[in-house]
């Protein structure tokens, strides 16, 4: 008679081998260099009258949207990502009074030309703005940059799951099921305020975004003397 054993390895962050099968994990990355660049510009106004405080905030954003277009970048690339208006409040002796409204908003341009990356920051500096708020490298994956990733993760839950099984005196069998976790590709390259930003000069060299795959796997463990 056939006799199946029960294996159970309760180890935080290791795979596990629970009743003749082994249940792996497998990651596989893919390294890119960015393809663009997302530049966040920030604009805000302050004052007694919410109506003046708008109407300031938009002649500023259209000032700065027409310098951006006058120095090369395409309209298409330029987004206003929001528009907030509140109202600030001052807190004396335990009470609530309104002093001020704030509008702010802000701009999202997008930089397909790393290599004039610099000359953009240094015009957005030179402009009324308030500040950079955000600078993100990033990259648009291909199919075959999935393929790749997905490729590689599921060689590394294999040979994880070889080393796992030999070691334990016990052989792979039919893989029983795939599943995939999730993916990623998105690297944030810095975050600054514009009054930290003077002028850029040169080539800012970016990190590499990466690309990535996780799955899980569940492989038959035939035992060794039963072979």
């Amino acid at each position: 008679m056939r006799l199946f054993f029960a294996i159970l390895f309760c180890v935080l962050s290791a795979p596990a081998l629970v009743a003749g099968t082994l249940i792996v994990d497998g990651e596989g990355q893919v390294s890119r260099a960015p393809d663009h660049a997302v530049i966040e510009l920030s604009l805000r106004e302050q004052g007694r009258d919410a109506g003046a405080i708008l109407l300031n905030l938009r002649t500023r954003l259209d000032s700065v949207i027409n310098a951006l277009k006058q120095n090369g970048i395409d309209e298409k690339h330029i987004a206003t990502q929001r528009l907030e208006v509140r109202l600030d409040y001052d807190y004396d002796q335990k009470q609530r009074a309104s002093r001020d409204y704030i509008a702010s908003t802000s701009l999202r341009i997008r930089q397909d030309e790393l290599s004039k990356l610099a000359t953009v920051l240094d015009v957005a500096s030179a402009l009324d703005v308030d500040g950079l708020s955000d600078l993100r490298f990033r990259y648009d994956p291909t199919q075959a940059d999935y393929d790749l990733a997905l490729t590689r993760a599921v060689k590394a839950a294999l040979h994880k799951a070889e080393l796992i099984a030999t070691a334990s005196g016990q052989s792979l069998g039919s893989i029983q099921e795939i599943r995939e976790n999730g993916s990623g590709g998105d690297v944030v390259m810095a975050r600054m305020e514009m009054s930290a930003a003077p002028q850029v000069k040169g080539y800012i060299a970016p990190e590499n975004v990466t690309i990535s795959k996780t799955i899980t796997m569940e492989i038959e463990l035939v035992d060794g003397a039963a072979q």
